[in-house]
């Protein structure tokens, strides 16, 4: 018999990466420049990090409890 090992997906990446995106477009959408977009970036990963971790790794863990 063959035992299939479960491989738990890592989307933590996929957290930083939306932020960073959408914080970008929407940087260089108002600011209407290059360092906008750049600010922008900066800020949506920020948020994609507090997401991840307070929000995301919170609910996870009362789920286990």
């Amino acid at each position: 018999m063959e035992t299939k090992a479960e491989k738990k997906i890592n989307t933590d990446s996929l957290f930083y990466l939306i932020g960073a995106f959408f914080g970008a477009l929407t940087g260089g959408y108002c600011g209407e420049s290059f360092w906008g977009a750049v600010g922008g970036l900066v800020i949506g990963l920020f948020i994609g990090m507090f997401f991840l971790n307070v929000l995301v790794k919170r609910k996870s863990e009362e789920e286990a409890a």
